[in-house]
């Protein structure tokens, strides 16, 4: 018991040194006073002024030992505890600290001004995760949308390339069709004179191996057409492609 009013005794005297080496002129030893001052700090200023003056299980820490502690560094630790015990001056100055009541009154008013910052600092967070997540929701969008257009412009160009072989080998089809239809018209005894079957049976030959391709690419144009890509341009093209 002795031993836990000692620790009690140093961390009051130490309490009140540091009011004194900030030109408080009260010396403050009661420690139920000590505890509401304290409360009345944001939760990391009152660890690191605990820990400091040894107001807890542990005996007062250095900076050091108290930066390792908090997780900060050790002039980080010094900033902290100055801006508390500026605090806690402000208050001895200008407030009757024996008067119960206006010091519990100004503990509430910390809590609730710690309380409202604290709302602000987890809405703002709360913003500026929506935000993150409408930035990377438009980016997808916009990747989507390029990765469309590309899928669409491939799809596009083939279409072209296969309607323009068509159109190609159709007119070679027309060319083999006329060629064919003069041999025929010709008399059959010009036809004996002149050696002209050899000639029509490769015509005809070709002609069918044109036919069978144009069936082939038509065929291939079809499927093209009944399985376009998803795109944002594709209604455009492909209509004027469809209608060629």
């Amino acid at each position: 018991m002795n031993g836990q009013d000692d620790a009690m005794k140093s961390a009051m005297e130490l309490f009140a040194a540091r009011l004194a080496k900030r030109d408080v002129a009260r010396s403050i030893t009661d420690h139920r006073t000590v505890e509401r001052l304290i409360a009345m700090l944001e939760p990391h200023e009152q660890q690191v002024v605990r820990l400091r003056i040894g107001l807890g299980p542990s005996p007062a820490l250095t900076l050091a030992a108290t930066a390792k502690i908090v997780g900060v560094s050790p002039s980080r630790i010094g900033q902290i505890e100055d801006k508390a015990f500026r605090r806690i001056r402000w208050v001895c100055n200008n407030i009757d600290i024996h008067d119960r009541s206006a010091l519990d009154a100004l503990i509430a008013r910390r809590r609730d001004e710690a309380a409202e910052a604290e709302r602000i600092r987890k809405r703002d967070a709360l913003q500026k995760a929506l935000d993150q997540e409408r930035k990377r929701k438009a980016k997808q969008d916009r990747d989507e949308v390029r990765r469309a257009k590309a899928r669409d412009s491939a799809w596009n160009h083939k279409l072209r390339v296969a309607q323009a072989e068509l159109d190609r080998m159709k007119s070679d089809a027309q060319f083999f069709a006329e060629q064919i239809a003069q041999i025929e018209q010709r008399a059959n005894w010009l036809r004996a004179i002149l050696p002209r079957d050899r000639q029509l049976a490769a015509l005809r030959e070709q002609a069918d191996e044109i036919r069978d391709a144009i069936a082939s690419a038509e065929a291939s144009i079809s499927n093209m057409l009944a399985s376009p890509p998803d795109g944002p341009q594709l209604g455009k093209e492909a209509s004027t492609n469809d209608g060629h």
